[in-house]
């Protein structure tokens, strides 16, 4: 066969197989829907119950990226504890094998009909979303296939080539050759499941044998770290720390294993007369026997890499804390506790907004970070406020329980988009110190004052959602008076220096957005002072 022919099999067989893990993957996810990621949520208790929920996932979805990239963004989130996530990390390196012991089956014969029986599926599910998304799993299955068909095709004649033997040949005689370039493969196509799949395809075809497949199939399981890696790039350090945990954890059992891999060996050989069996029993021995092992001291590690990676995150509380639904049955004692909900997103607000003015004006970024996440809870909360005050509607209300209903129902949405606000300020930030954009003394000492103010009635704004009072009420009205003025005044003075070149082009756009933003939370602080004035 000719070279081109050989690289076209091969590159073309494995994207077919990355194309069909895509397809098995997404379907299988849309078919769960959200009870995944729920099921991740709740996972709490001992390590050992994380070990069986990320094996239970990744055999599902059949990507152990996914699940320690899904837990990266649990950890940002604050949802997951660092021991919690390293449990279901152990968990996905098993769960990961079930692709490999399956294409270890003479599955060529099958690709056909799987794609066929796929296909009919997805075209006569219609408006049936559920076969649909079943035709899809059995289509990612049949492409998977057919790529392997494809794989086997291109390394066939590699047998043949006395260069390409004697290469795999160090990999018997030097197995860190064969860790490294299986490593670096997988890292580039971020599978570990396709580079398992190509040696099993060499392994089918007699190209390699079981001394050479092995390292490659323990350096597999470093290169996929890269994936969760790279999403751990300005993440919490708790998700840092569990991406790390996911390479040294990897890096570690590979260490081990290639200290006992003449015994190693000489295991995997009795467990089948098959090599292609064997290399997939090697990649599932490899994960099950590495995660019982490092399961016991999953506490150690955590202490070591919090060491790594010193310091605490911000505490955040995620979700609403007052509102329940045993409380619909009493509304006024429901809307007392929506009432707290409230004042603890206003007061989640002020501390967005304190943290804004330092990214400003003592130059601490890294608060950015922080902002986005509070501002996500700020959504979550109004998300399920919404619904509970909707719930209470429902019932049958005195009068004064309706006005309290339409104030809070109004001021949550107000305090939603003040923390909208807030983000945009970090993300004016972001853009500033990114750009190096300077600002001149006069404009800073403008916005320093003008931060001031915008800080003091949001702080008013919370104490009159607690203390319900009419006086507090009527200063924020006043006050917010005022600072429509000053963003008047403030632009006026900016065009000025701008027609005087003291303030460069680009830093008066940051300037003009930064002053509205800062001119609308006042108009949402007036907002909530009127609605205040009605329903208390």
């Amino acid at each position: 066969m000719p070279a081109a022919e050989i690289i076209f099999s091969l590159i073309g067989g494995l994207a077919l197989f990355l194309y069909g893990i895509y397809l098995l993957s997404t379907g299988l996810q849309k078919i769960a829907g959200g009870k995944l990621e729920k099921l991740l949520k709740r996972v709490t208790g001992t390590p050992l119950k994380g070990v069986a929920t990320g094996a239970a996932i990744t055999a599902i979805i059949q990507s152990s990226s996914i699940t320690t990239v899904i837990l990266v963004g649990f950890l940002n989130a604050g949802l997951l504890n660092l021991r919690q996530a390293m449990g279901v990390t152990l968990g996905a390196e098993i769960g990961t094998t079930i692709t490999a012991q399956v294409i270890a089956f003479k599955i060529g014969l099958y690709a056909l009909p799987v794609l066929a029986i796929g296909f009919l599926f997805f075209a006569i599910g219609g408006k049936r979303k559920k076969y649909r998304y079943f035709g899809e799993v059995i289509l990612g299955l049949g492409i998977l296939f057919l790529g392997m068909i494809f794989m086997k095709e291109g390394v066939a004649p590699l047998g043949d080539s006395d260069y390409f033997t004697g290469l795999l040949a160090n990999f018997s005689q030097i197995p860190l050759l064969g860790v490294l370039a299986g490593a670096i493969f997988t890292g580039i196509v971020q599978s570990s499941s396709a580079t398992t799949a190509l040696v099993i395809a060499m392994g089918t075809e007699g190209v390699i044998g079981l001394k050479s497949a092995i390292p490659l199939i323990l350096g597999a399981n470093i290169g996929t770290c890269a994936t969760v890696l790279l999403a751990s790039i300005g993440a919490t350090r708790k998700a840092k720390r569990s991406a790390l945990f996911h390479f040294i954890f990897n890096a570690i059992g590979v260490a081990v294993f290639l200290y006992i891999l003449p015994l190693f060996i000489n295991i995997i050989s009795g467990t089948s007369s098959d090599l292609s069996r064997q290399i997939a029993n090697a990649h599932t021995l490899f994960n099950v026997t590495n995660t019982l092992i490092m399961l016991p001291f999953i506490g150690l590690f955590a202490a070591l890499l919090e060491k790594i990676i010193p310091g605490k995150e911000p505490k955040i509380d995620r979700g609403v804390k007052y509102i329940d639904a045993h409380f619909l049955s009493t509304p006024s004692l429901a809307l007392a506790q929506a009432k707290k909900e409230a004042v603890r997103a206003s007061e989640i607000v002020l501390g967005m907004f304190g943290d804004a003015e330092k990214i400003f004006f003592e130059k601490e970024t890294k608060l950015a970070s922080h902002i986005f996440k509070k501002e996500e809870t700020i959504d979550e909360i109004y998300d399920q406020m919404t619904e509970y005050l909707m719930r209470i509607s429902e019932r049958n209300l005195s009068k004064e329980d309706s006005k309290k209903l339409a104030c809070l129902t109004h001021s949550i949405t107000d305090i939603e988009r003040m923390a909208d606000h807030i983000n945009n300020l970090a993300e004016i930030a972001q853009i500033k110190t990114k750009k190096d954009i300077p600002f001149s003394s006069i404009a800073r000492q403008e916005l320093l004052n003008f931060f001031d103010e915008v800080n003091l009635i949001i702080g008013r704004t919370a104490k009159v959602l607690e203390k319900e009072e009419k006086s507090l009420a009527k200063k924020i009205i006043k006050q917010e008076d005022k600072i429509d003025r000053i963003a008047e005044r403030l632009e006026k003075n900016h065009f000025k220096r701008l027609g005087n070149s003291v303030c460069s082009p680009q830093a008066g756009v940051l300037y003009v957005d930064i002053l509205r933003n800062l001119e609308r939370i006042g108009d949402h602080s007036n907002n909530i002072a009127y609605t205040a004035m009605d329903g208390f």
